[in-house]
């Protein structure tokens, strides 16, 4: 089996090694199309969570964040990251409770998320990075460019909303662990998969944590609404036209409120476009704007 660094801050990790699986996973994300990515696997303790991050070996590159969304994982991002690691280093957490990660015991929040992607910066030293977040990422992406301008330099969003519709209030607040289970009986977003691959599973109360979070239902600031007026950062959206989980009407209102935002919108996509056309994700990103040194 290939060594892949594991670290907690500066020490040697007592986590679990890489199993087989775990390592056939990792190529799996890094070799797409013919391009081999060499990634490198860390463990950063961050309040009460191990959160384990996925990096590509090219430090001279600019960095990207790549952040998922709700219930996935870095593996939400297989077919993509080849795509991008010769233009960047690219950085994947999972997030906290999901795929490798920990939960921790702080309950889940956009706010929580967006400390934990300052603190795996902070970890490895980047002070700005462009992020591409997807769904819960891209909601949690927004938050950073939001509150912490001078760490985000180029944002890119898909499938996500700034504010919460009302629709999609009413949807989520259906979610229960069985409805997740009677919809997600195999796959990447299964109770099997994640129970597999997570050092301490619990998801009862995973879901539980993510639909309080998708309905605003914490104890701490979730959406960022009308914060995304201090954004300076470049921002582009992704979306899928056939998306019934992000709202066409808040991309455009977002239009109104930063009128530099680019919107992309494929057609007959829906909802997870960076797995189903990665190439037209990739060209998105990679014509899009920097605004950040090449390292940093």
């Amino acid at each position: 089996m290939a060594d892949y660094h594991r670290i907690i801050g500066n020490h040697s990790a007592t986590f679990p090694a890489l199993t087989e699986a775990d390592v056939a996973e990792i190529r799996t994300m890094s070799v797409v199309h013919g391009t081999i990515v060499t990634m490198e696997n860390r463990i950063f303790e961050v309040a009460g969570a191990a959160l384990s991050v996925e990096i590509s070996a090219h430090e001279a590159l600019p960095p990207l964040l790549l952040l998922h969304g709700g219930m996935g994982s870095t593996a939400d991002f297989a077919e993509l990251v080849p795509l991008l690691a010769d233009d960047y280093r690219v950085i994947c957490p999972d997030s906290r409770g999901h795929g490798r990660s920990t939960l921790g015991d702080v309950p889940l929040s956009y706010q929580r998320l967006e400390q934990d992607a300052l603190a795996v910066l902070d970890g490895l030293g980047i002070t700005c990075a462009d992020v591409m977040g997807f769904s819960d990422g891209g909601i949690t992406g927004l938050r950073l460019a939001a509150h912490h301008p001078d760490r985000v330099g180029t944002l890119f969003t898909i499938g996500s909303d700034w504010q919460l519709p009302e629709a999609s209030r009413a949807f989520s607040s259906q979610v229960t662990p069985q409805w997740w289970r009677d919809r997600n009986p195999d796959g990447p977003y299964s109770e099997a998969a994640y129970a597999e691959k997570n050092p301490e599973p619990d998801f009862e109360r995973l879901v539980t944590e993510n639909v309080a979070m998708w309905i605003d239902n914490t104890s701490t600031p979730g959406y960022p609404g009308e914060d995304v007026r201090t954004i300076t950062a470049p921002i582009v959206m992704i979306r899928g036209t056939d998306d019934h989980l992000s709202s066409h009407d808040l991309a455009i209102a977002l239009q109104d409120v930063l009128p530099g935002a680019a919107l992309h919108e494929l057609p007959d996509a829906g909802h997870g476009v960076a797995a189903s056309r990665p190439a037209e994700v990739a060209a998105i990103i990679r014509r899009a704007p920097r605004n950040q040194s090449p390292a940093t």
